[in-house]
């Protein structure tokens, strides 16, 4: 009876055991359900949430530091650029430089093309060949194959840079173009749908002057050149961009480098399909864009640059009789005349200009 007694007292100990461990279980049952509604609370999920949108910004802002850092010249493979070839620009070329990077051109291919001791590109836009916008090349004192040095630089140019750019501007340092809206890029404009099949899109010239400037002064092109010569022949003249990597390798007419060959699909500034192979295009458009040709800087300066003239038969004569038709109206034609005897000291030929001024 007392082995009984024991056996029965373990067993009710076991079973006592056994049922304190269930309710020391049932009690800590509700403290695990306490701690599940913890992490369910809603104010832990905005704040997880909250923490989140942090650190995948910050994430962001870090891939784009390393963007731009490090992949920045891989972004735009869009690119336009400009050929131009100058001589005795230094007055103007930083102008020139600065109105085509604020448009949106990529980069400047500058042939040099002064006299071998003469002034040098170099001396005032070094900064923005060290920064990479402007490359010169040298053609100064040009003696190559071609008679004019201007075909000679518009091919090598074309050649060695078609594969790299969209689209290649051919203009001279006296030529700026105008958007509409002014407010508008180059890209904008040339990545319109209406030139997606043309090859070459052509310009027309708008000349402005001065107020009868008979001498150089020190400011800005678009500050002194603000008289538009409206309907005159020569604005009927055009200068062309060119698309990239056209086959074959060239794209400008032999006789005239304003121009295109005769198989190239040409647009105006429309997206019209006109004459490929003419320098000209009329009626004139300037609805959409325009070249602004700011060749009449000053009297003196339009005298050097045509005894500079291009080694084109007849060019001096033609050139000198056709804007002194333009500008006899205005007034200081004594000085004028001076200036043509100091510049062209060739007596009978000042005798000529002269004689064409007084008619």
């Amino acid at each position: 009876m007392l082995k009984s007694s024991n056996s029965e007292s373990t067993i009710y100990n076991i079973n006592l055991n056994n049922t304190l461990g269930l309710k020391n279980e049932i009690k800590s049952e509700p403290v695990v359900i306490k701690e599940l509604k913890s992490k369910q609370n809603p104010k832990n999920i905005i704040l997880k949430c909250f923490m989140f949108m942090i650190f995948t910004y910050f994430l962001s802002l870090i891939l784009l530091l390393i963007k731009f850092l490090f992949f920045s010249s891989e972004v735009d493979d869009y690119k336009i650029c400009i050929c131009a070839i100058g001589k005795n620009e230094n007055r103007y070329i930083k102008e020139f430089v600065n109105y085509y990077e604020n448009i949106g051109y990529k980069h400047i291919f500058l042939y040099d093309n002064n006299d071998i001791n003469d002034e040098r590109f170099e001396d005032v836009i070094q900064t923005e060949i060290e920064k990479g916008f402007v490359s010169i090349i040298n053609y100064r004192g040009y003696r190559g194959k071609k008679q004019n040095p201007q075909f000679s630089a518009y091919e090598d140019c074309y050649e060695k840079n078609n594969k790299n750019y969209t689209w290649i501007s051919f203009f001279d340092i006296d030529e700026y173009l105008e958007l509409v809206p002014s407010n508008m890029k180059a890209k904008n404009f040339f990545d319109q749908e209406k030139f997606k099949l043309c090859q070459v899109i052509k310009l027309n010239w708008l000349l402005y002057k001065t107020k009868d400037s008979l001498y150089y002064e020190n400011a800005s092109l678009h500050e002194r050149m603000i008289t538009p010569l409206i309907g005159i022949k020569e604005n009927e003249h055009i200068k062309s961009t060119v698309r990239g990597n056209l086959t074959p390798n060239y794209w400008f007419n032999c006789n005239n480098p304003h121009t295109s060959i005769n198989n190239l699909t040409t647009c105006s500034s429309s997206g019209k399909i006109i004459n490929s192979s003419s320098p000209f295009n009329s009626p004139v458009e300037y609805q959409y864009a325009y070249l602004k040709h700011f060749h009449f800087r000053s009297f003196e300066e339009l005298c050097l640059k045509i005894k500079r003239g291009r080694p084109v038969p007849n060019y001096e004569k033609i050139r000198l009789e056709k804007i002194i038709k333009l500008i006899k109206e205005n007034k200081n034609n004594t000085e004028k005349m001076n200036i043509i005897k100091r510049i062209f000291n060739s007596t009978l030929l000042s005798f000529y200009y002269i004689n064409l001024l007084k008619k």
